[in-house]
C-alpha cells in the first residue's frame, strides 16, 4: 500500500483542513461574541448593576456595561472581513484572557458574586466559565496562528 502524498516531505502535508479549522473556529468566536455583546446590550441594566457590585467596576460600571457588549461586537464584526481577521483574531484572543483572568479574580475574591455575562453563559458556574473561556483563548489564538500561515503561503 502506497500512501496518497508519499511525495511530500512530513512536514508539508495537505494544508486543506486549515482553512475549514480557520472557517469553523471562526463561526464559534463571532457566534459567542455577537451573543453575549447583544444579549448585555439588551439586559444593560441587569450588566450594569451586576458590575457596581464589584470594586474594580464600580466606579466605571455603566461605562463597562456599553464599553463591553459593543467592543464584542465590533471584534465580531472584524473576524467576518479578510481585511480585519487577524487584527479581530487577536483581539479575540486578548479580550477572551482579559475575560478568563477576570473570572479567576472573581472565583478568588466573591465566588458568590452573581455574573455579569450575556445570555445563557450567565449559568455556568465559576470553573465552567474559566474553562469555557480559556477553551475560547485557545480557539482565538490556534485560528490567529493558522490563518497567519494561510495568509502568508
Amino acid at each position: 500500500m502506497t500512501q496518497q502524498h508519499e511525495h511530500l516531505p512530513a512536514n508539508h502535508a495537505p494544508a486543506a483542513w486549515k482553512p475549514i479549522i480557520i472557517e469553523s473556529f471562526v463561526a464559534i468566536l463571532l457566534i459567542v461574541l455577537l451573543y453575549t455583546g447583544i444579549s448585555k446590550l439588551i439586559d444593560r441594566l441587569s450588566f450594569e448593576i451586576n458590575l457596581q457590585q464589584h470594586s474594580i467596576f464600580s466606579e466605571h460600571a455603566r461605562l463597562v456595561s456599553y464599553a463591553a457588549p459593543v467592543l464584542e461586537i465590533v471584534i465580531a464584526i472584524a473576524l467576518i472581513f479578510n481585511k480585519t481577521r487577524q487584527a479581530g483574531l487577536a483581539a479575540s484572543a486578548v479580550l477572551m484572557a482579559f475575560f478568563t483572568g477576570y473570572v479567576v479574580y472573581m472565583m478568588i475574591t466573591l465566588p458568590h458574586l452573581p455574573c455579569s455575562c450575556g445570555g445563557a453563559v450567565a449559568w455556568l458556574s465559576w470553573p465552567q466559565h474559566i474553562a469555557f473561556n480559556a477553551l475560547l483563548t485557545v480557539i482565538a489564538g490556534i485560528t490567529f496562528a493558522l490563518n497567519r500561515k494561510v495568509k502568508t503561503s
